[in-house]
């Protein structure tokens, strides 16, 4: 069985798509003959562009309906069937790096699909609840992956609507994502405690009236917050005033949480994904940050390892 972690901030710009292409692409690399399933569930479909290479097989995958979209359709659309592994597109990132990763490319249309989903009813009211929102376990039930995989990563939408839900319904942990700002310190406590009190609640409530899946997990547990984005200094701290008085709030607050070392921000990461790689397959960057990045990549999976 997989560890299944979702990546999740319904605050955008905070690096989500980063941290999950980098924990799966490390996953990959430093834990030898780890397979590693990245899911892309965010209609942006940065991930999923970012894994391709360009926008050219991206725009191929989903011509083609080989899309996670296509398992949420399952429910939207009437008479269509649940997707096998055929939306499973291998080894994506170019040059065959990272031969042990694969991905389940996103689309535009789940913006639209999400939205289906709310206004979808099929059967009675609770059973219809608990359906559209096990759907990703459905079809990881159906198509025997979650055997197949050490890891598979989930990179979420800024949201915490019926699509998200599917992912912490799967999920054993779930990683925040945050940059040292005033909107952090008051936006993390209200996410976590949404998904411990309102979606992992609901799920746990719906559950029993339900059809059983294996691959549901009755209570996805926070495996903690990583710093994204930290602005270094020359000050005492080596961080700007304001990450700096925010980061000890976020110390006070979360404790062992509070995943370190800290990702620095940087052109490190940025060049590296220009290039539609990971930090680690990079040996120069102009910044001088490419180190301290690894640095924190490393730690992260460290963590997630245990």
């Amino acid at each position: 069985m997989a560890k299944r972690i979702s990546i999740i901030n319904f605050k955008g710009g905070v690096g989500k798509t980063t941290l999950a292409f980098h924990l799966a692409t490390g996953l990959a690399r430093y834990y030898a003959g780890t397979r590693v399933l990245l899911i892309d569930v965010d209609h942006q479909s940065s991930l999923s562009i970012l894994c391709l290479g360009n926008l050219q097989r991206w725009q191929a995958a989903t011509a083609s309906g080989q899309t996670v979209d296509m398992v949420f359709q399952h429910f939207t659309v009437p008479g269509s069937p649940l997707p096998g592994t055929n939306i499973v597109i291998r080894n994506p990132i170019r040059d065959n790096r990272y031969p042990k990763l694969d991905l389940v490319p996103a689309n535009l249309h789940l913006d639209d699909t999400e939205i289906q989903l709310t206004g979808t009813h099929i059967g009675d009211a609770i059973s219809s609840e608990w359906s559209k929102r096990t759907l990703l376990c459905q079809w990881l039930e159906a198509t025997g992956l979650d055997s197949q995989y050490e890891y598979i990563i989930i990179d979420c939408p800024p949201a915490t609507k019926i699509v998200s839900q599917n992912a912490i319904a799967l999920s054993h942990g779930y990683i925040v994502p945050v940059v040292p700002e005033a909107v952090m310190g008051r936006g993390a406590p209200h996410l976590v405690n949404l998904i411990q009190a309102g979606i992992n609640a609901n799920l746990a409530r719906l559950a029993p009236l339900g059809t059983p899946h294996p691959t549901y997990v009755a209570n996805t547990q926070l495996i903690g917050l990583v710093i994204t984005r930290i602005q270094t200094s020359g000050g005492s701290s080596g961080y700007t005033n304001d990450h700096t008085t925010h980061l000890n709030e976020l110390q006070r607050r979360w404790g062992n949480n509070l995943l370190t070392p800290y990702i620095v921000s940087g052109t490190g990461i940025s060049e590296s994904l220009t290039l539609g790689l990971p930090v680690y397959d990079t040996q120069y960057t102009r910044s001088g940050q490419l180190t301290q990045n690894v640095g924190g990549g490393e730690a992260l999976l460290n963590n997630t390892g245990n």
